[in-house]
């Protein structure tokens, strides 16, 4: 099953390196609104489609009535997106600063004002301890400085061999979810991350589907608690799947 399902990923990989670039940028702008979607839907239940869809082609919305803070974090992921693209594609190198500058723009205007009294930022390394998921992860933030620094020279080291591995895309997000530098908007800057990756690979960027987030979180759990990165990689190869097939023919 699991060699099946590599070939099916490695097939697909290929479908989309051979695609016109034309073609890959009309693929990528429908693209965006699944992804912000699903990724603010992971932590707002309550989002529609239709709302997020208005927010990525118009930058406006009509007849909502729910949290605002959700319409400033789905646009914020627009916002995020269209930075990690620029950046990552057209300087394939990750940096402290750049997980900051991202996780800023993902959390920009969204902090609650317990955070803010405790001297939290969007932006900055965590003050506190927080953790986060359903295993409660989370490094202490005295070591988070250190452990994100490492976390980017892994990825960079792998990425100036200018291979295309779906491995470092995902280790790339489960150590920077284990790490949980943040006090908060963690598990949208590393989707967001991942996927300006696997762009600045040549690789088809993931939906990771709201409906799937248990077993989303039980790929990070078994990472973290085992440091098993293949079941968190098998989910991302069939989250792939259900992202791109008949799309590509």
């Amino acid at each position: 099953m699991a060699n099946l399902l590599k070939e099916r990923y490695d097939a697909l990989v290929a479908r989309w390196v051979a695609l016109p670039e034309e073609r890959r940028e009309a693929l990528l702008r429908d693209f965006v609104v699944d992804y912000v979607y699903n990724s603010e839907k992971i932590e707002n239940e309550e989002l529609q489609f239709s709302t997020v869809r208005e927010i990525v082609e118009k930058d406006a919305v009509t007849s909502y009535t729910g949290d605002v803070d959700v319409l400033v974090e789905t646009r914020n992921l627009k916002l995020s997106w269209d930075l990690a693209r620029v950046k990552l594609v057209e300087d394939p190198c990750l940096s402290e600063e750049l997980i900051q500058q991202a996780q800023e723009l993902v959390t920009m205007g969204t902090y609650r004002e317990k955070l803010l009294l405790a001297g939290e930022r969007p932006g900055t390394f965590k003050l506190e301890n927080y953790v986060g998921g359903p295993a409660k992860i989370g490094l202490p933030s005295v070591e988070v400085p250190r452990a994100v620094g490492v976390l980017a020279d892994d990825v960079n080291t792998e990425l100036e061999k200018g291979k295309r591995s779906l491995t470092i895309a995902a280790y790339l997000h489960a150590r920077l979810f284990e790490i949980h530098p943040f006090a908060d908007g963690n598990g949208r800057t590393a989707r967001l991350l991942m996927n300006g990756v696997l762009l600045a690979m040549g690789m088809p960027p993931i939906v990771i589907r709201a409906q799937d987030h248990a077993a989303y979180h039980a790929g990070l759990d078994i990472f973290h608690l085992e440091g098993d990165l293949s079941p968190f990689r098998r989910f991302l190869r069939n989250e792939t799947l259900l992202t791109w097939e008949g799309l590509l023919d």
